[in-house]
C-alpha cells in the first residue's frame, strides 16, 4: 500500500521478487527447522468447477513460476460438516482432489483428508524421511 500511487509495473516486479525471495530463504535454514508457509488461496475455476491455487499478488508471479512447485508438501484446507452431528470439522487435504493444487509424496498420508493439525503433519514428514 505504500507504493499504491506509484506509476508503473515495477512495483509490482518488486513485490513478486521479495515475495519469492522469502519462500527461497526457508531452503537454506538449518536441516533442523520445519518452515511452515501459510497462504491464502484463490479459485481460479469457478463456482461450478473450483480449482485452488496459493493467492498471489498480481500475475507476473504467477507468469514465471508456479509457487507450489517450491515445495514438496502443499495441504489446502477443507471445512466439512459431519452430516449426523452437524459438527463442523476442519481437514487438510493431502493430495488434489481435483480442486486444488495439494501434494505430498507417496506413502506420506494415508487419507487424502487428514486433521488440521501441523503438529501431525511435521511428525509424519519426519517419519517418512526417516
Amino acid at each position: 500500500m505504500d507504493r499504491v500511487d506509484e506509476k508503473g509495473f515495477s512495483k509490482f516486479t518488486d513485490m513478486a521478487k521479495h515475495a519469492y525471495e522469502v519462500l527461497k530463504k526457508g531452503k537454506s535454514l538449518r536441516d533442523d527447522l520445519y518452515v511452515c508457509i501459510l497462504t491464502h488461496s484463490e479459485n481460479i475455476g469457478d463456482n461450478i468447477n473450483p480449482y485452488y491455487k496459493i493467492k498471489t499478488l498480481g500475475k507476473l508471479l504467477d507468469s514465471v513460476i508456479t509457487l507450489e512447485g517450491l515445495f514438496t508438501y502443499v495441504l489446502f484446507t477443507k471445512i466439512i460438516k459431519d452430516p449426523t452431528t452437524d459438527k463442523i470439522m476442519y481437514k487438510f487435504i493431502t493430495n488434489s482432489d481435483g480442486t486444488c493444487t495439494a501434494k505430498t509424496p507417496i506413502g506420506l498420508f494415508e487419507d487424502n483428508l487428514i486433521d488440521n493439525d501441523l503438529d501431525f503433519v511435521i511428525k509424519k514428514i519426519k517419519e517418512y524421511n526417516e
